[in-house]
């Protein structure tokens, strides 16, 4: 089987209901089975098939979703693109990976025009909404082909996934998985996300990572997906009253926002069953507000892009049950049970051990959606997959009745706005102002994006800068998610008897009264 069926169940159910509305145009189940299945036959007749990469270079709408599939069926390996990476990111996780078909949107026309200068491996390039001179129409590009659905099978051990994550440098590393992998990736969320009659999935967050997942598990269900471009807060509550929408996927930081918006109260939200808090940890106090304003519909999840998504999850009854029983409220810690697409999910000590109920080390998993393997990376992949373990590099720990906390992480990762940033790559920028001689870079708590990235900065003797200055010079070289929030000054940084900066030592003081060391 392939993640591909899953929407040709849904098809077949209901090919008259509405598959696809909001930005990009409304599509019946059977209007876009009509350009999944010409664009994939499209893709065969190119020889573009089972080990082809492909991206889509898009905001959120109907057309990014159908070209997704359309290739994913001619079985392409979906290479994951984010319209906020600095360019040099993009065009190195596109040339590092050898994806060979890009899928654009018109928005992302300039980025484009230069992403085809430095990507040589890119063949074919493919603009989803409208004609544009970078790239061939796709309504042009498929037309003429059948509508029936290709009799071409993508094998399950065929690559299908190719993520781009970050290293210990800071700078991506693209993981592989087979289909597989996507399709038991979706399945997990249909073990989760339970439904009496149609869903209707508001798609907030990009549809090109995670938000895809549960894009995709829509599908076989015969739902539909609302399409939003931009996380707009006042469309998320008007779209939700004109849809009824029953599923929102949204990073802690968006659900914050939602829950200080002025229009929340006064709009109907009785149709909403899931609102699925993902990407970075959530604040126990804004699940609790959540119940209470919104309703018994908060949930959370865990996953990541090497061992798929979800992982983990803890249901709205439960995390209502958390909200209103004192016995049961440290359960708003949690990022909750292992699902059941997962064949064992433990925590590990640095020596190998699995360790027993209450006790603290690294979550560990085995199953399915595990990775194959980091691009080009021996030596990365033997190391997260030591002990013959996949290892998250997340601390924490699970309780007597299964639910797992995440307590710290071992890697530096920051986590901002359901994000992943990577302390290295902005230490990198501000080692070139002139007037730093030393810096590290760490997460603090947030209460709208989780994690800020904040720089502590030793400058060298007799040189001066201001926390502006350095902020604008960041923002310059690596764009406005990257660059610092604050920066602080310090004399001298901890270091350890080797010489390296000890960034627990710096984390600190930002951390006290504070749970646990993520936000």
């Amino acid at each position: 089987m392939h993640v591909t069926d899953l929407f040709y169940i849904g098809a077949q159910n209901a090919p008259d209901g509405t598959a696809l509305a909001g930005n990009g145009g409304e599509f019946t189940y059977a209007q876009m089975r009509t350009v999944v299945n010409r664009l994939a036959h499209q893709m065969l007749a190119e020889g573009f098939s089972t080990g082809t990469r492909f991206a889509v270079f898009s905001p959120n709408c109907g057309q990014a979703l159908m070209t997704m599939i359309g290739a994913l069926r001619a079985g392409a390996a979906w290479c994951n693109l984010n319209l906020r990476n600095a360019i040099d990111d993009n065009v190195h996780i596109l040339s590092a990976g050898g994806c060979e078909v890009l899928f654009y949107h018109s928005s992302a026309t300039a980025q484009v025009k230069e992403l085809k200068a430095r990507v040589p491996s890119l063949r074919r390039v493919v603009a989803i909404d409208q004609a544009d001179a970078e790239g061939v129409f796709l309504d042009d590009w498929i037309a003429g082909q059948p509508d029936e659905r290709p009799d071409f099978r993508a094998p399950g051990e065929g690559l299908g996934m190719q993520g781009a994550t970050g290293g210990t440098t800071g700078r991506p590393k693209l993981t592989q998985a087979d289909n597989n992998w996507l399709l038991m990736s979706v399945l997990a969320w249909s073990t989760c996300l339970h439904f009496d009659a149609q869903p209707v999935n508001l798609a907030v967050t990009p549809i090109t990572h995670a938000a895809g997942m549960v894009a995709l598990a829509n599908l076989p269900v015969s739902g539909k997906t609302v399409m939003l471009a931009t996380p707009d807060l006042d469309q998320v509550l008007r779209l939700i009253e004109e849809h009824r929408v029953t599923t929102l996927f949204l990073p802690p930081t968006l659900i914050y926002a939602l829950l200080a918006h002025p229009k929340l109260a006064a709009t109907d939200l009785s149709s909403l069953r899931y609102v699925i808090s993902a990407a970075a940890p959530i604040s126990p106090d804004k699940i609790a507000e959540g119940v209470e304003r919104i309703g018994p519909v908060m949930c959370q999840s865990y996953g990541q892009t090497e061992c798929g998504f979800p992982l983990t999850f803890i249901s709205p009854r439960e995390t209502a049950e958390a909200v209103r029983d004192p016995a049961k409220r440290h359960r708003l810690l949690s990022c909750g049970r292992q699902c059941q697409t997962v064949e064992a999910m433990e925590v590990m000590s640095e020596d190998g051990r699995l360790l027993a109920t209450g006790e603290v080390g690294e979550i560990v998993m085995r199953g399915p959606t595990a990775m194959a393997r980091y691009l080009n990376d021996e030596a990365a992949t033997a190391e997260i997959q030591t002990f013959g373990w996949h290892h998250t590099g997340d601390i924490g720990y699970r309780d007597a009745d299964g639910f797992f906390f995440i307590t710290d992480r071992k890697r530096d990762m920051i986590v901002s706005g359901g994000f992943n940033i990577f302390p290295f790559e902005i230490e990198t920028a501000l080692f070139e102002h002139p007037a730093v001689q030393d810096c590290a870079v760490i997460g603090v708590p947030d209460p709208k994006w989780g994690e800020a990235v904040k720089a502590v900065v030793q400058l060298k003797p007799g040189a001066s800068a201001g926390a502006e200055e350095l902020i604008a010079f960041c923002k310059d070289k690596l764009g406005s998610l990257k660059a610092p929030k604050s920066i602080d000054f310090s004399d001298a940084l901890p270091r350890s008897p080797v010489g390296k900066v000890l960034k627990r030592e710096i984390r600190k003081p930002y951390w006290e009264g504070h749970e646990r060391g993520v936000n």
